[in-house]
């Protein structure tokens, strides 16, 4: 049975811990309170479980394929998050989890395999250092993406990292932010490589500068985004001053608030409402909210608490140490080595634009840290501030304000840590991979066993991986992009194929993707392969490429002229594979213990919302009257078991017919007694569902109150009556699930037909 350990947590604890990365919604402590009691609610098996799908979610808590067990994802305003902090979401998932920090391509970090019974206690641990799961799933604003290297990065046009986070802070504030049609994605770059990908989401800021004045601003562009159906973004605004960031970001929000389709799961997002709106018309009603508040400068965003300064910010007593010599090796705990101090420095080590402070990419496999490697991490960390981390898009750490003289305690420091891809090129921790399969429901391969196999492939080869420090290889365990295989210079999505009636893992290769501002373009399907051919595939490509790369002006000339040809030629050779009596290994995806199989994949959890339960009362609603069968005997002889259950039946039914439609309105019922007078309400008084079931829910709410619902019986037909009238009117709501204006304005609008007040 669910227990929670920490139950005389103060619900406030937000005023215990700040974060200097952004501000803690005041609504967060009584949230999780909520959550704690849907949480026992759910245990007890009083609420529905797409319903708590809905509510946990959007708390950022995922369940994972293992029953019982769940992520918790955390956020991380542009990545920000302070060496304390880490350290003790580490110690939590330590704890808790399966030991390790995972960090995401939305730069947040991840805990895995919680178990239910712990979900309050490490939400509300983390809510006492200053961090929040709010928002980490759902139908909301998501974590907002900035590079990691803003304010530090030579010839950036300016520090975008402070508008990340205050709108962060802003908008997270906001009650609407929590119940869109989709998901909400915001991100900034800070120059024209775009290394954000503003074209990529649902709304980008790009950092510009007016060339008269030298206004900083941004050029807007809005309703990109990837997944199974990428869509490049379009510009919206070609120059706003950078005061009306907020500005356009909530009337976007507004405007996607109101016309979006929270009807269709799969065309929901922003891309897909500029799609159906067209240009023209999504211009114009983008205006339309944008005109009401562009003058509005007191909801110009305060940045002057995010602006930190980017200085050393020494320990007392903290002193350089001396490299024992210019070839000296960092020796790991584990006794083996990683490369030489020079070495280290040219593939992990930028020179800030701030003179003589450095940045340091820590690079990771897959995204993972271990805790005891945290630990490790924050001892050192904890000699230089709270302004001296970020987590990078790419799944790694980057380490920020290190004064020249302390760069070979650093290499002595992470030369200590036991888990990471130090002794590698640094094209190994580009590798961007989602779960895929481990973990995810909707995982059909695993490319992270996939990327573990490419990396030994590589290492045992004698190419020049080190002339590839930039090259993007990613991978995604099924046509969603979660491992950003659309941006990729090379790029893999998992399929499934056969051979005769057997089933084998495989991906699609694409290749191409160019990410700059205004040019960005998606990479495209050149062939597909057996997962067990791709590390092969890999090696050869990158073996041609750089054969040839010296003869090209860049690698999309390569491509042109060679480099797709080469792709399409070496999938036309490997086309034919064994049959599984010939060869089973290439049944077995890498990591795998068992063949693929698709009987683990389920639904996604990331759109889960509590629009999804409309869903659920419609599926009650039909199941229970399917229920109803004839009455053999008269009312007046039935049994009272028999009596009981009917009149059981007949109120929930009633219940859900009464609670369907009361998200739209944007209700949320904590009892059966508000439900129904919600409903009465919100419908029947305002005229959007007849008057004649008035009498009914004034009975229903006094049966609520008595726990006696005999009377229901009497009222058999009108409650299944209503019940198609609720559906009726569900159907006649637009994409965006809300009424005709007919329907608004009608002081008695009846969907039903005369006599049926009489049966009433």
């Amino acid at each position: 049975m669910y227990k929670n350990k920490n139950t005389k947590l103060n619900k406030i604890m937000i005023t215990k811990t700040m974060n200097i990365f952004y501000k803690l919604p005041q609504s967060l402590g009584a949230d999780i309170h909520q959550f704690e009691q849907d949480l026992e609610g759910f245990v007890r098996g009083e609420v529905n479980p797409v319903s708590f799908k809905a509510l946990r979610v959007a708390q950022g808590v995922y369940e994972q394929r293992q029953l019982h067990t769940y992520m918790i994802r955390i956020r991380c305003a542009g990545g920000g998050i302070t060496p304390a902090q880490l350290r003790r979401a580490a110690e939590l998932g330590r704890s808790y989890g399966n030991g390790d920090v995972h960090l995401t391509t939305r730069q947040e970090i991840q805990l895995h395999d919680v178990l239910y019974q712990d979900l309050l206690t490490v939400i509300k641990e983390l809510l006492a250092v200053g961090l929040s799961t709010r928002g980490g799933g759902g139908n909301t604003i998501r974590n907002i993406l900035c590079p990691a290297g803003s304010g530090i990065t030579k010839h950036e046009t300016f520090d975008v990292s402070a508008y990340a986070m205050a709108l962060t802070s802003k908008l997270i504030d906001e009650s609407d932010s929590w119940n869109l049609p989709r998901k909400f994605k915001i991100a900034f770059s800070n120059d024209e490589n775009d290394t954000a990908f503003t074209q990529a989401t649902c709304l980008g800021f790009l950092a510009k500068k007016d060339t008269a004045t030298g206004q900083k601003g941004f050029a807007v562009y809005c309703a990109g985004g990837m997944g199974a159906k990428p869509l490049l973004g379009n510009l919206l605004l070609a120059f706003v001053p950078d005061t009306a960031v907020y500005h356009v970001a909530r009337a976007l929000k507004t405007m996607f608030d109101k016309y979006g389709n929270r009807k269709s799961k799969t065309t929901s997002r922003i891309k897909f409402l500029w799609k159906r709106l067209q240009q023209e018309e999504f211009v114009r009603l983008f205006h339309q909210e944008y005109d009401k508040i562009k003058n509005d400068d007191s909801q110009i965003l305060d940045i002057s608490c995010y602006q930190h300064a980017n200085k050393a910010e020494l320990k007392k007593g903290y002193e350089p140490e001396l490299l024992e010599g210019k070839e000296t090796k960092g020796t790991k705990e584990t006794g083996s080595f990683f490369d030489t101090f020079d070495i280290w420095k040219q593939r992990f080590v930028c020179e800030q634009k701030q003179a003589g402070l450095y940045a340091i990419k820590l690079p990771l496999r897959l995204g993972d840290i271990s805790g005891k490697d945290v630990l490790k991490l924050c001892e050192f960390l904890d000699n230089f501030g709270s302004n001296c981390l970020r987590c990078d898009r790419s799944q790694n750490i980057l380490i920020r304000n290190i004064p020249e003289a302390f760069l070979p305690n650093a290499f002595y420091a992470l030369g200590k840590l036991e888990k990471t891809l130090l002794d590698f090129p640094a094209i190994f921790s580009n590798m961007i991979n989602c779960t895929g399969a481990s973990t995810c429901k909707l995982g059909i391969c695993l490319p992270r066993g996939l990327s573990d196999a490419i990396r030994d492939r590589l290492a045992s080869s004698s190419l020049d991986l080190d002339r590839l420090y930039h090259f993007r290889l990613n991978m995604s365990g099924c046509p969603n992009t979660c491992g950003l295989h659309h941006i990729a210079h090379l790029g893999f999505f998992g399929k499934v194929s056969r051979k005769k009636s057997d089933m084998y893992p495989a991906y699609n290769i694409l290749s191409g993707a160019r990410v700059h501002a205004g040019k960005t373009l998606f990479a495209q399907k050149q062939g597909e392969l057996a997962a067990k051919q791709i590390p092969d595939f890999v090696h050869d490509f990158l073996e041609h490429y750089l054969l040839h790369m010296h003869s090209h002006a860049d690698y999309y000339e390569y491509l042109a002229q060679h480099g797709n040809a080469f792709i399409h030629e070496y999938c036309q050779r490997n086309k034919e594979t064994p049959l599984l009596s010939e060869d089973a290994s290439f049944y077995f995806d890498y990591g795998a213990k068992k063949r693929l199989s698709l009987d683990e994949i389920g639904m996604a959890e990331c759109s889960a919302g509590m629009f999804d339960m409309i869903g659920v009362d419609r599926k009650i609603i039909k199941e229970k009257i399917a229920l109803l069968l004839p009455m053999p005997v008269p009312e007046e002889r039935i049994s009272i078991s028999a009596s009981k259950a009917r009149a059981a039946l007949l109120y929930q039914i009633l219940f859900s017919s009464s609670r369907m439609l009361l998200v739209t309105q944007g209700l949320d019922a904590k009892n059966d007694s508000q439900v129904f007078t919600h409903f009465l309400k919100r419908f029947v008084h305002a005229g959007l569902v007849d008057q004649i079931y008035e009498q009914l829910l004034k009975t229903v709410i006094a049966c609520t109150h008595s726990k006696d619902l005999k009377p229901l019986l009497r009222h058999e037909s009108a409650i299944v009556e209503l019940s198609a009238v609720v559906n009726k009117l569900y159907k006649s709501m637009d994409d965006s699930l809300r009424f005709r204006k007919d329907q608004m304005e009608s002081k008695s609008l009846s969907l039903l037909e005369p006599q049926l007040a009489a049966k009433t």
